[in-house]
């Protein structure tokens, strides 16, 4: 097994999503598209990347990661180039008038490569991507001849939908993309032949209410996921410790998952890595202390900078103005205790506006920040608090 940072893993790397891969299947050979939101690092891209690289007999999956999309046509483009990429639906691309300067795709590709192929397309199909978008269900429609299905995999939604909604086509061409997507799903002709998977770590149910858009997806099977289970955390632990010849006794991998508190994968690879290399890869060094100082020194100071300021950086893109700064106030209240703080210290802030408090309070839940207790307001996990603490400051504002 292998430690890899900051990365999705896939195949023997994968650890501990046995049961959650199955049920994605079995859901999909049912006829459910799937909306998974995920808070970051807890391996929801690592599952989808498996989806693609392992498929169920008979199925087709492509991945597409529309992060950096700007628009429905780039939107488009990605899941066309994706789809040029495998044998049985290359020739049917050929049929996009957005393709046609591409006809013949296989050595298109081969000479601008995958990317610039779908840069053309792209620019293409902002000259009409209404017209591509007619066009691609009855595609999809062509008999195969072989029976084979078809997975849509679609990652980073939620950022694509918060540019266009930014972007010059506002708020009606990001309702008619999304209504597109709704439309392909319940086509009856593609019904048990083509199936999709959104997926996000930003949460899109809640940038779609404020837009009152939430119908575009109310058709999605929700399927969560979440960090390990403290049990499946310390297996990983043991197995990758024993095959990178770093044994780490019960009480060393307690004492990290402790000081963690919520297991999430990305962060509990960090962690090994971390101790690991502050130990020079000797295990005989490894105790209470050299743990503590570990988590205090590397993963919340400075060297964490680099693994944990995406968490600033997400935030300041999802939120804007006025949300952005209740953000910084919830957080900075919550980050001053480890077991967060009541709601009577957030009395001042619900008087200023209770519907926005709550509003962003369940997003910071549905993205991993906050843990979902009605009580308290408390991070979930110690290692984003202790980060939070040390570089954002207890009062909200760095």
């Amino acid at each position: 097994m292998r430690n890899i940072i900051g990365q999705p893993v896939v195949g023997d790397d994968l650890f501990g999503r046995a049961f959650e891969l199955s049920e994605l299947w079995r859901r999909l050979e049912h006829g459910e598209h799937v909306l998974m939101l995920a808070p970051r690092r807890v391996g929801k891209t690592s599952m989808m990347l498996e989806l693609r690289n392992a498929p169920r007999a008979g199925w087709d999956v492509v991945y597409v990661n529309v992060e950096a999309a700007e628009s429905p046509a780039d939107c488009m483009a990605a899941i066309v180039a994706e789809l040029a990429g495998v044998e049985g639906y290359r020739g049917r691309v050929r049929r996009f008038r957005a393709a046609n300067a591409a006809r013949n795709v296989s050595r298109r590709i081969a000479r601008v490569g995958f990317h610039g192929f779908r840069a053309e397309l792209g620019a293409s199909m902002r000259r009409g991507w209404r017209d591509t978008a007619a066009l691609f269900i009855g595609l999809l429609q062509a008999p195969t001849g072989d029976g084979r299905r078809l997975l849509v995999v679609i990652d980073e939604l939620p950022y694509a939908v918060l540019r266009m909604l930014r972007g010059d086509g506002g708020r009606d061409e990001t309702e008619l993309f999304l209504s597109w997507l709704r439309s392909w799903r319940q086509s009856p002709s593609l019904r048990g032949r083509a199936a999709m998977l959104l997926g996000g770590s930003i949460g899109l149910e809640g940038v779609l209410r404020r837009e009152r858009l939430s119908g575009v997806i109310n058709d999605l099977a929700p399927f969560p996921v979440s960090s390990w289970k403290r049990e499946t955390a310390g297996a990983f632990l043991d197995a990758l410790a024993r095959d990178c010849e770093f044994p780490l006794s019960c009480d060393s991998i307690h004492g990290m998952l402790d000081a963690l508190r919520d297991p999430v994968p990305g962060h509990v690879q960090l962690f090994f890595h971390e101790l690991r290399t502050s130990c020079g890869a000797d295990a005989s060094r490894v105790a209470a202390d050299t743990i503590d100082r570990c988590f205090e020194r590397r993963l919340c100071g400075p060297d964490g900078k680099a693994h944990l300021d995406h968490y600033t950086e997400r935030l300041d893109f999802a939120f804007e103005g006025a949300e952005r700064e209740l953000v910084d106030e919830i957080l900075g209240r919550a980050c001053r205790s480890a077991d967060g703080a009541g709601l009577a210290a957030f009395d001042d802030v619900r008087r200023a506006n209770d519907a926005a408090f709550r509003s962003v309070r369940r997003e910071l839940e549905a993205a991993g920040y906050l843990d979902p207790d009605h009580d308290r307001v408390a991070f979930r996990s110690n290692l984003l608090r202790t980060w939070w603490r040390t570089h954002r400051g207890a009062g909200g504002a760095p």
